[in-house]
C-alpha cells in the first residue's frame, strides 16, 4: 500500500486505519505500507523501517524507535522533539556531558554514535518526557527557561519556553497539572528530566 489514505480527511482516515489494522490482525497477511505520516506508521505497524535518501536508517517497533532512536533523523521523525545545539564537554562510556553557549552544562546524556570533546552535538528532549517546575532538577539534568507562550489543547497545555541562549523547548502539561493556569508569559522556570529521557547526537 503506497499512501492509500492521503486524500481522506482526518476522521475518515483514522477510521480506515483501524479497519486495516483489524483486517491485518484477523488474517495475519503481511502488509507493506508506505507513509510519510509518523502517527499513521505508529498506529498501523508491527515493525517500521525508516528511510532517509533511499537508505534504511533504522528498523524496529514503534516503542523501540521512539525510546532509542539510532540517528538524529530517526529522532526527529518519530515523535515530537526539540534539539539544542551545544558542544561535547566529556564522554564516559556511552554517556556525554554537554556545554551550551551560556556555559550551562548537562551531564549523563546517552550518546548515539561516537564523538570527542569539543565536537558540536545536539541534545534532544521530547515535550512529554520533560517536566516544567519552579525548582531546578538534579545537577546536569535541568535547564532554566523563560515561558514564551501557552496553548490549551484539551487534554494538555503546550508551553513554549526558551533557554537563556535562545534554544526553544516545548513542554506538555497534562490537564490538571499543578502549574496549569498558574504560569504566564515571562515566568522564569526550569525544565527537568530523567537521564534516560534525553539523547545526544554528534552533528555530522
Amino acid at each position: 500500500m503506497d499512501e492509500p489514505l492521503s486524500a481522506l480527511d482526518k476522521k475518515l482516515r483514522e477510521e480506515i486505519q483501524f479497519e486495516i489494522r483489524r483486517i491485518h490482525q484477523e488474517t495475519g497477511v503481511t502488509i507493506l505500507y508506505v507513509t510519510h505520516d509518523q502517527e499513521e506508521a505508529l498506529r498501523l505497524s508491527d515493525r517500521i523501517a525508516i528511510f532517509n535518501k533511499g537508505k534504511i536508517e533504522q528498523v524496529g517497533t514503534g516503542p523501540e524507535l521512539y525510546a532509542n532512536p539510532a540517528t538524529h533523523f530517526v529522532a526527529d521523525f518519530i515523535g515530537d522533539s526539540a534539539f539544542l545545539t551545544g558542544q561535547l564537554a566529556g564522554i564516559t562510556g556511552h554517556r556525554a556531558a554537554m556545554r551550551f553557549a551560556d556555559g550551562t552544562m548537562v551531564a549523563e546524556v546517552p550518546l548515539h554514535g561516537t564523538g570527542s570533546a569539543g565536537q558540536v552535538a545536539e541534545l534532544m528532549l521530547r515535550p512529554e518526557r520533560i517536566e516544567l517546575s519552579t525548582e531546578a532538577g538534579p545537577s546536569g539534568a535541568s535547564l532554566p527557561v523563560t515561558v514564551e507562550d501557552m496553548t490549551f489543547l484539551g487534554n494538555n497545555t503546550t508551553v513554549a519556553t526558551r533557554t537563556s541562549w535562545g534554544g526553544a523547548l516545548s513542554v506538555r502539561l497534562n490537564f490538571g497539572h499543578p502549574l496549569s493556569g498558574r504560569i504566564a508569559r515571562g515566568d522564569k522556570l526550569h525544565v527537568r528530566w530523567s537521564p534516560e529521557a534525553a539523547h545526544a547526537f554528534v552533528r555530522g
